[in-house]
């Protein structure tokens, strides 16, 4: 079985805004979000079951970016949330 960890605020994920795109960062690992729940306005991070095929847990993201109505991000192993964002803002055009 796999997890996905996700930052919430209250009894909703947090979600982002880069470059005008409203996001939510999701990690493989709980370490990703530790040092930086105060840069998403989280309070806590919730563990996620994501299934066990690459199938289920394609499904699990696209039924949580319809429930958000937001995109959904899936940071590498041991990425640091800085550093996802960062990447983000190089990579994601603007909108308005």
């Amino acid at each position: 079985m796999k997890n996905l960890y996700v930052p919430y605020s209250g009894k909703r994920p947090a979600l982002v805004s880069v470059n005008g795109h409203k996001l939510l960062i999701l990690a493989r690992d709980r370490e990703t979000f530790e040092d930086s729940l105060d840069v998403v306005g989280a309070d806590r991070i919730r563990r996620v079951d994501a299934g066990s095929s690459e199938n289920e847990e394609e499904f699990v993201l696209k039924r949580l970016a319809e429930r958000i109505n937001a995109g959904v991000v899936v940071a590498a192993s041991e990425s640091d949330f800085l550093d996802v964002i960062s990447s983000l803002k190089e990579q994601l055009p603007w909108i308005h």
